[in-house]
């Protein structure tokens, strides 16, 4: 699988051996930790989307059942868990469904 970056404006779906690879080629990056089955996951995609159209963040999605070890690393526990981070290191962790505006204010929060 190839990797995509920031530049291609699309949101990034990963496995357990892409996420080093991604992150530290982002200065910030968001991910989302979902399953298929999840309404809110489904609702959140054009948020998504949207977020990596008009920030400079990496917006990436990992489905938990098929990369679990990369959940359990990142404490996503349940379905959506957004985690932040900066530098390549998580900063923020959030669960549940989010607004646009609270993920754009967190992006920019650790934008530079």
């Amino acid at each position: 699988m190839s990797t995509q970056t920031a530049e291609t404006d699309s949101v990034v779906s990963l496995g357990d051996d892409d996420i080093a690879t991604v992150l530290g080629d982002s200065s910030v990056a968001l991910a989302e930790f979902y399953t298929e089955w999840c309404g809110t996951c489904k609702r959140m995609k054009p948020v998504l989307e949207a977020l990596a159209n008009d920030t400079d963040a990496t917006i990436l999605t990992i489905d938990i059942e098929s990369n679990l070890e990369t959940a359990i690393e990142f404490g996503a526990q349940s379905t959506p868990t957004f985690v932040l981070f900066a530098d390549g290191q998580p900063v923020k962790q959030l669960r549940g469904g989010q607004s646009e505006q609270s993920l754009r204010d967190l992006i920019a929060r650790y934008s530079d």
